[in-house]
């Protein structure tokens, strides 16, 4: 494998996880506009690995803290963490909505390649990226017979997401499917800090920005035609647990074990690269197992469910974005597009303050 082949994989395996489960139920409270919100989404994550391959020559974290300060890579580097830990936290509910067993299994389970140290080739992390990705593919093929489009398919389906929520459903739950569908969508494209990485390999800006387009172009293609696909059989809930349910017989269990399969992997990846991250192997492993489950019990006694999390994550991912385009704005470089994802940014989050009170 050349490195330009190299460099897509590897990309492909950063921006691919599990997260794009989350999709199907927000779209359908938005209804077929979701593709144009997905489509948003990605032009953003696409501006903003712009914005990473043109301005910064080193690490995002050096860079930020050259054009936006101390606090600004203290911020970035929280953030990034919390990140993470939101996603590790959305896997394990998954996981537990498809297994069924108690919560000190499911986080004992999940800790244990923490606890063993299992360190993951990139071979492994792309073989996962590339499995969820034909999962994903095949899903929709499954699903697109069973679609059924209203009339008013253009139509934003209500102002809230009550049709799927219930009486004990927590407030985050009464926001409009719009901003949540955008957040998710986010985090569903969310890979950014492999560029750096990628840089190195390439040696070349022109070719590392070549295979970020391929990179994020391919999993956006597969993205939202599982998201339409999917919410056009009324899907509520996660999606995998949905489908596994409208499709009887061995077809279901195939998607049980698959979906297993997808959410652990997924769990390993993002758990093992934090524990590398802390530093020392056995603080890390505690650290992260103990903040993941404290994330765990906070969000089930809150009854978040698992697309959420990953709005939450996404959400996360709009404080890396600002960050990121604060940069980009006081280094007065690549002028509008860190003027754009500011604004945009910003606007987002006036609109869910809005929907929140």
């Amino acid at each position: 494998m050349d490195r330009f082949d190299t460099s897509v994989s590897l990309l492909i395996s950063a921006l691919v996880g599990a997260g794009v489960f989350g999709l199907p139920v927000l779209a359908k409270g938005v209804g077929l506009m979701s593709i144009f919100v997905i489509f948003f989404a990605f032009l953003y994550m696409l501006g903003l690995g712009y914005l990473i391959i043109e301005m910064f020559p080193g690490t995002v974290e050096e860079e930020v803290e050259r054009y936006v300060g101390p606090w600004g890579v203290i911020v970035l580097i929280l953030i990034e963490i919390s990140i993470i830990f939101l996603a590790l936290t959305s896997y394990a509910f998954a996981i537990k909505a498809h297994l069924g067993i108690s919560d000190l299994a499911i986080l004992t389970l999940l800790a244990i390649p923490l606890i063993l140290e299992l360190h993951l080739p990139a071979n492994f992390t792309m073989f996962a990226s590339f499995f969820t990705l034909a999962f994903v593919s095949l899903l929709s093929l499954l699903t697109i017979p069973r679609m059924e489009l209203p009339l008013n398919i253009f139509a934003v389906t209500g102002s809230t997401m009550t049709d799927f929520a219930n009486a004990s459903t927590p407030p985050l739950m009464n926001l409009g499917s719009v901003v949540p569908l955008f957040l998710v969508a986010l985090f569903a494209f969310y890979g950014h800090n492999m560029i750096p990485r990628i840089r190195n390999i390439m040696r070349s800006q022109s070719t590392t920005k070549k295979a970020f387009y391929m990179a994020i172009s391919i999993v956006f293609l597969l993205y939202l035609p599982f998201a339409i696909a999917v919410s056009g059989t009324g899907v509520n809930g996660l999606a995998t647990t949905y489908l596994s349910g409208i499709f009887g017989g061995p077809l279901a269990s195939t998607i049980d074990l698959f979906s297993l399969l997808i959410f652990y992997m997924s769990f390993m990846v993002y758990g093992v690269h934090l524990v590398n991250d802390f530093g020392e192997k056995h603080k890390s492993v505690g650290i992260v197992v103990f903040g993941t489950a404290i994330l765990y019990f906070l969000a089930q006694s809150l009854q978040v469910p698992f697309h959420m999390l990953i709005a939450s994550a996404g959400l996360g991912v709009t404080i890396y974005g600002f960050l990121i385009s604060l940069a980009g704005h006081n280094a007065r470089k690549l002028k509008p597009i860190p003027t754009i994802l500011l604004a945009t940014t910003i606007l987002t989050w006036i609109f869910l303050i809005i929907q929140i009170f």
